[in-house]
């Protein structure tokens, strides 16, 4: 089948400008070159072939089904397809059911949702898991903001940077003492 590829995130979607993406078949093709160097096994990659043989008798010439952008969009709000999206790539929990595993990257502490990692959480906001860039990079990340005050948002920041690298002294001081 002649078509355009385009690689695709790992929701499975890509933003285009084309009008004509109302209908699209789906197929799963791997690259036998591409490894995730964190997970250590072959990525996952979807392709999505424009149906570009608009010259066929019927829908039967053609495998697989082809979806309107309504039933993908009903798909992608579907459980089961949050479920899949919304489960860690290294632990495999499912944070769409509220599980993490504590001390994974990817987990980062938290499911979807997680109080301000700035003030922690005296602000009262909560930031969303952005899944997307928790799968790509294999660490979580959050997408929100801090209601205080830009003074106490940097005071905070000095704080737990500060911690932060004195706990990492402490335990590298621990580790010499210890050898």
């Amino acid at each position: 089948m002649a078509g355009n590829y385009n690689k695709l995130d790992d929701e499975g979607f890509v933003e285009t400008e084309n009008a004509d993406d109302e209908e699209m078949e789906v197929s799963n093709q791997q690259a036998d070159s591409e490894v995730d160097e964190v997970l250590n096994g072959p990525q996952a990659t979807v392709f999505y072939v424009p149906d570009t043989q608009s010259s066929l008798s019927s829908t039967a010439d053609i495998p697989g089904k082809d979806y309107s952008k309504s039933e993908v969009e009903s798909l992608m709000k579907s459980v089961p397809y949050q479920k899949k999206i919304a489960t860690c790539h290294l632990c495999h929990e499912c944070w769409f059911e509220e599980r993490f595993t504590e001390g994974c990257h990817e987990c980062g502490g938290y499911p979807l949702t997680r109080p301000c990692p700035i003030c922690n959480g005296q602000c009262e906001q909560i930031w969303h898991r952005n899944i997307k860039s928790s799968h790509a990079f294999h660490e979580a990340q959050w997408d929100g903001l801090c209601s205080l005050p830009w003074e106490q948002q940097h005071a905070f920041l000095i704080k737990n940077f500060s911690e932060s690298n004195e706990d990492a002294l402490m335990k590298s001081l621990q580790d010499l003492h210890a050898s």
